[in-house]
C-alpha cells in the first residue's frame, strides 16, 4: 500500500539549499555589480558626447569659436546651462548616475562635469584677480593645438555641489601632485578609469593609473602635448 503522504525536506536538506543559494548569489551580485556599473558608464559618455556637440554648436553659433566659461566668469551661470539652447535637457546630461554627490548637484544647479582650467577663461587669473602670463590659455576651440588629446571636461571630485563647482584649478595639478588631481576629478569614476571628452569633441574612457603615471612624470595631462 502506497502512502500519500509527501516527504519533507530535512533539516539539513534545507540548509544545503540554502547554503547553494547562497552561494550563487555571492557569485552573481559581482557580476550584477559590474554591469551596473558599465551601463552607468554608457550613460555617463553618452552624456559627455552630447555635452561634447552643443560645445562644438556653441563655438560655431555666435561665440567666435570660444568655449563657454565657468560661473566664475559668467556670474551665476555654470557653463553647463550657456549650452542649454544646443541640448534637448540639460539638466538630464549635467548629472553623472555614479557621481555620489549627482543628487545634490542637481539640486544646487551644479554639474558632474568640470571644464579643464586651462580653457575656460580668457585670461589665467591668480586668487588676487592679477593676470597670470605664466599660465597658457586654450579658450578657442578650434586653436586648441593637438585636439584629439587634450581633455576639455573631466568628471567632477569637487568637495561642492553648487554652479561654482564647474571647473578645475588644472595649473596647479604639477605642484600638488594627484591629490592635486583628486581634489578636482575622479580619474577612477568607473572602476579603473574615467570619461574625458576631448578637444576634437570624441569621448575616450581613460584608466586611472596611467594619468596617475604622467602626473608622477611630471606631465600634466590637462595641457595639449608639446
Amino acid at each position: 500500500m502506497k502512502s500519500n503522504e509527501q516527504r519533507a525536506f530535512t533539516l539539513i536538506e534545507l540548509l544545503v539549499v540554502i547554503a547553494i543559494i547562497a552561494i550563487l548569489a555571492a557569485l552573481l551580485l559581482p557580476a550584477l555589480a559590474k554591469a551596473k556599473e558599465k551601463a552607468r558608464q554608457t550613460a555617463c559618455l553618452s552624456n559627455m558626447g552630447e555635452i561634447g556637440v552643443a560645445m562644438k554648436m556653441y563655438a560655431d553659433d555666435d561665440s567666435k569659436g570660444y568655449l563657454p566659461e565657468t560661473a566664475h566668469a559668467v556670474v551665476s551661470n555654470s557653463w553647463i546651462y550657456s549650452l542649454a539652447p544646443y541640448v534637448a535637457k540639460v539638466d538630464k546630461i549635467r548629472i553623472c548616475l555614479s557621481d555620489p554627490k549627482g543628487e545634490e548637484r542637481l539640486t544646487n544647479n551644479g554639474t558632474s562635469y568640470v571644464l579643464n582650467g586651462y580653457t575656460d577663461v580668457s585670461q589665467a587669473l591668480d586668487p588676487f584677480g592679477n593676470i597670470r602670463p605664466d599660465v597658457p590659455v586654450y579658450n578657442k576651440l578650434d586653436a586648441i593645438p593637438h585636439p584629439s588629446e587634450m581633455m576639455i571636461v573631466f568628471e567632477s571630485n569637487r568637495a561642492g555641489y553648487s554652479t561654482g563647482e564647474d571647473h578645475t584649478h588644472s595649473s596647479d595639478w604639477l605642484v600638488g601632485g594627484w591629490s592635486s588631481v583628486l581634489a578636482d576629478i575622479q580619474p577612477s569614476r568607473h572602476g579603473t578609469g574615467a570619461n574625458y571628452l576631448f578637444a576634437d569633441i570624441h569621448v575616450e574612457f581613460v584608466k586611472a593609473d596611467v594619468l596617475k603615471k604622467r602626473i608622477e612624470a611630471g606631465d600634466n595631462f590637462a595641457l595639449p602635448p608639446k
